[in-house]
């Protein structure tokens, strides 16, 4: 296994240790500041919707950053992209009110669309077929170092002063944009002609054209809002379930710490073992593992509440039921990323990664609309435990959707 990791290209290995140091810093605010809306705004609607930007302002970025990483070049998408990141971190530390927010997380669903569908088409580049799953999984697995560790920084610094946070995470993307620019090789494959005159192709289109991977996005948007309702909205979900209990002892940054060190450690070791193994059953596994976590998650921490029982006992049951959720987001999300690399063509994988990402996008809007629609009524576990109840759903919709693929295979073959 460990030298399947050593044999990946030199970029791969820039971008891990890249993910490691921004996504410390970014995990270290993203946690809590919806816990900041909401006690800034007073309202759940306000934070929904503000949550809401960011991807509605990334669906205009991933129809043309694919497509442009495909003309122009992986690495210019890239390094634009995080110094974009960079300036807008400077500028929350700034913001105070409902406008400014919003605008500021609009700017940041913008910057984060353009670089990460011409970031994947560089792993797709210059990675062999069977040794995808490894350097998704690793790049994951970098990405989650944060997660482990920047959500316990962040609840010691962000309630003391935020603007700390944000101006040492503006410094550390600028610091790996050089990085980028100095070190990083474009990969973009040299028998793709560039013409300055070609039309950019719409995410729309692709799917259109391509039914398997329209079922594959389809299947993939449910997904998505079980991803964008825990991360987003279960800081503030836990508090409606845990009344009178203080920001500073919510349970989420246990939990998102919890996540960022399974997937530490246990990531690369899943993504290798699954390598080759049945796209269908591996989807279905992982959602069906997904979506039970997100139930018990809707269900259990105000039936826990209600008994009366002791603080840290209740954390350790929320730890041993995100453990679970935490797993089949394991199982699920570098086999998907594989899977994308594998269909797409090779001239067009800028443009499948960054339609792919319309069923994040999509995701990540309407979930935190509906979370925050039904906190506000109290009843926040209702959408938790359906959508929970429809990730399982979509494993089906993988299962099919592969069995349909091999059927095309053997027919071709046959024929």
């Amino acid at each position: 296994m460990f030298k399947k990791v050593r044999q990946l290209d030199r970029n791969i290995w820039i971008r891990f240790g890249g993910e490691t140091i921004t996504g410390i810093m970014m995990f270290m605010i993203a946690p809590f500041l919806v816990l900041y809306y909401a006690d800034k705004l007073d309202s759940y609607m306000l934070v929904g919707i503000i949550m809401a930007t960011g991807p509605i302002a990334a669906l205009l970025g991933s129809m043309i950053g694919g497509r442009l990483s495909d003309i122009y070049g992986r690495k210019p998408l890239m390094v634009i992209a995080i110094v974009g990141d960079a300036a807008v971190l400077i500028g929350f530390a700034f913001a105070e009110s409902f406008w400014p927010l919003l605008l500021l997380n609009a700017a940041l669903g913008l910057t984060n669309s353009l670089f990460h569908p011409a970031a994947s088409a560089m792993v797709a580049d210059v990675t062999e077929p069977e040794q995808l799953n490894e350097a998704f999984g690793l790049l994951r697995m970098g990405h989650n170092v944060g997660a482990a560790f920047g959500p316990l920084l962040g609840s010691a610094v962000l309630f003391i002063d935020r603007s700390i946070i944000f101006f040492s995470a503006s410094a550390l993307f600028v610091v790996y944009a050089i990085i980028l620019l100095v070190f990083i090789v474009e990969t973009k494959p040299e028998n793709i002609e560039r013409n300055p005159e070609e039309k950019l192709v719409s995410p729309f289109v692709i799917l259109s054209k391509d039914k398997v991977f329209l079922a594959f996005v389809g299947a993939g948007i449910f997904i998505s809002m079980g991803f964008s309702l825990v991360e987003s909205m279960l800081p503030v979900f836990l508090k409606e379930s845990l009344p009178g209990l203080p920001d500073s002892q919510n349970p989420f940054p246990y939990l998102m710490g919890l996540n960022g060190l399974m997937v530490v450690l246990l990531q690369f070791p899943i993504a290798a073992k699954l390598s080759g193994k049945p796209f269908g059953k591996v989807m279905l596994a992982g959602a069906t593992v997904f979506g039970i976590g997100m139930i018990l998650l809707a269900i259990v921490p105000a039936f826990l509440f209600e008994l009366g029982t002791n603080y840290f006992a209740l954390v350790a049951i929320l730890l041993v039921i995100y453990a679970l959720y935490t797993f089949g987001e394991m199982i699920m999300s570098p086999v998907q990323m594989t899977f994308i690399a594998l269909i797409a063509p090779e001239d067009m994988r800028g443009t499948y990664n960054g339609a792919a990402s319309i069923q994040w996008l999509i995701g990540s809007v309407t979930a935190p609309l509906l979370g925050s629609f039904f906190l506000e009524g109290g009843s926040g576990g209702y959408v938790l435990a359906a959508v929970g109840l429809a990730c399982i759903v979509s494993g089906f919709v993988y299962l099919a959707l592969d069995r349909a693929i091999q059927k095309t295979a053997r027919m071709k073959k046959t024929a």
